[in-house]
């Protein structure tokens, strides 16, 4: 029942902040089109790159389309859920984290709950665009079991990349300042997904398998569905996407209640 009540709490709290974007019509639109925009120009230097060499670590331009759409789809789910985590220690620096301490609520469900970003629906537009035409072209054949592994794949990105946000904010707990671990840590480690994991020397992939692990957001699964070799790794491994996000996740979440626990207000 206490699930419940949540659920319904979440959803009543993200439709007051839809309704509060949506006062900004066109300032919503223009974010949508930008980020369209952004991830195209993206996927345009991919064909430059590829436009006289073809492949690049044995993937080619349509299967490195299809690794790029996964992780963008992904990727726009974290933002609407845990983006804003990257901005907690500026709420523990002006004192105002405190109102999630007061309300009998979770703090970590409220927090996260506080925002919910439309504009991500850019994100999807561009990933279904690029699924559709990459499918076609890659003349990839959707059984059941593919659709339902790509899902639990793409919940496992979400929970890998939420994770890492989510750890990332905890260090504001200690030290009060975190949001420049996003652009040390989480910018770089995205910045992977963007490229076949294979083109990386092997420290580097060893490290987004069992570390940092986002090798598992869209490579490992993407090997699965396009039945591509998976140097250093067995193919199989991309089968465990779903569980290590849910591991890595619950890593993340304890981390950050340890971290509340010491918690101690500025008084701003």
């Amino acid at each position: 029942m206490a699930a419940i009540k949540y659920v319904n709490l979440y959803f009543k709290l993200i439709s007051a902040g839809i309704r509060a974007q949506m006062q900004y019509r066109f300032a919503f639109i223009m974010r949508i089109i930008g980020l369209i925009t952004a991830y195209t120009g993206t996927a345009v230097t991919m064909w430059v790159m590829l436009y006289q060499f073809q492949v690049l670590g044995s993937w080619t331009f349509f299967e490195m389309l299809f690794l790029y759409a996964i992780a963008i789809l992904s990727w726009g789910f974290c933002v609407i859920l845990f983006l804003h985590f990257r901005s907690l220690d500026t709420y523990i620096l002006n004192g105002t984290f405190d109102r999630f301490l007061v309300r009998p609520i979770n703090p970590f469900f409220h927090f996260m709950a506080m925002k919910f970003d439309m504009a991500s629906f850019g994100q999807f537009i561009f990933s279904l665009i690029i699924f559709i035409w990459v499918s076609l072209e890659l003349h990839i054949e959707w059984s059941s079991g593919k659709v339902l592994f790509l899902l639990a794949s793409i919940i496992g990105g979400i929970l890998i990349q939420g994770g890492m946000l989510v750890l990332i904010s905890a260090i504001a707990f200690w030290t009060t300042k975190s949001q420049q671990f996003y652009w040390v840590v989480m910018y770089p480690a995205r910045n992977l997904t963007n490229y076949p994991l294979v083109i990386y020397p092997k420290i580097v992939q060893w490290i987004a398998a069992f570390v940092v692990p986002f090798g598992f957001v869209n490579y490992f699964p993407a090997a699965v569905i396009l039945e591509k070799g998976t140097p250093f790794f067995p193919v199989s491994i991309g089968y465990f996407s779903p569980l290590v996000g849910l591991v890595f996740f619950m890593i993340a979440y304890c981390v950050w209640m340890l971290g509340l626990s010491r918690y101690k207000s500025t008084g701003s």
